[in-house]
């Protein structure tokens, strides 16, 4: 006797359903993102157009709240397309399967990635970070000055400097971080900084608030790192390094780039 094809709906909870529905909407808003990063690529030189890492990260953020709202309030019908394949389907994937965590890096991260498994001891310099490393060099004098003022390991700030700005003294994010070491304006006003695009003022400013970190974290870096990133509330309501991939992939690409410059510097030294 042949077996009749059962449709997903027919076999699965309410709650399944609503689940692959979630999952759906999901996959749509992620590829909408992906849509709009590629749309941005087309458009030529513009101040608008993310330069630093720093601005790439909000870009994301914008384009996947914008995706979002795509998704959830008016979209493409790519969710309901795979929601009707997965639910017609004679073997539909099993519910553990459907998952996007696979997609959970950021692109930006993809893009500048520094971190390596942690089976990797013998982890190389990567080309990313080589060259990240050579556009900050030449505030390599004006680092190492500050940061022994005010006991930071200078290749700590030299790191920290690269991943918020790649640079950049007039790098500005969507949410208002401004130069070299990306202060939020009400931090900078709390640490007396009046012009936060003056090398000198913005790199002094941050490396006394990283230093303010790591004096509230007993020294541990991790921790200092994290709240330079996410805020020391947000370290302390966790606990720990906030669960914000962001935030994590923040301290571990920091702390590689601050390796990749002990190396770079050894390697010079020996030649």
């Amino acid at each position: 006797m042949q077996s009749t094809p059962v449709s997903l709906v027919n076999t699965s909870s309410n709650s399944d359903r609503q689940r692959i529905k979630s999952i759906a909407k999901d996959f749509e808003a992620m590829f909408t993102s992906i849509m709009l990063r590629a749309m941005r690529g087309t458009v030529g030189e513009n101040p608008l157009i993310a330069r630093s890492m720093g601005e790439e990260i909000y870009t994301e953020m914008l384009d996947n709240e914008y995706a979002s709202m795509t998704a959830q309030h008016s979209s493409l019908g790519l969710s309901e397309m795979l929601l009707k394949e997965i639910e017609n389907s004679e073997n539909p994937p099993p519910l553990s399967t459907l998952s996007l965590n696979q997609f959970s890096t950021p692109l930006w991260a993809a893009e500048h990635s520094y971190s390596t498994p942690p089976s990797s001891p013998q982890r190389e310099i990567s080309p990313n970070s080589n060259a990240l490393l050579s556009r900050v060099d030449k505030w390599d004098a004006l680092i190492q000055q500050t940061a022994r003022r005010h006991g930071v390991d200078p290749h700590l700030v030299t790191a920290v400097l690269a991943r918020e700005s790649a640079g950049n003294p007039y790098a500005v994010s969507r949410a208002g971080a401004k130069g070299l070491m990306q202060l939020m304006p009400g931090t900078a006003k709390e640490l007396g900084v009046t012009d936060p695009f003056s090398p000198e003022q913005n790199i002094d400013g941050g490396v006394r608030y990283l230093k303010q970190m790591l004096n509230m974290h007993n020294g541990d870096e991790t921790l200092a790192l994290a709240s330079y990133n996410a805020g020391p509330g947000a370290v302390r309501r966790y606990k720990g390094i906030p669960p914000f991939k962001e935030t994590q992939h923040y301290v571990t690409a920091v702390l590689d780039l601050r390796e990749d410059s002990l190396k770079t510097l050894r390697l010079n030294r020996s030649r």
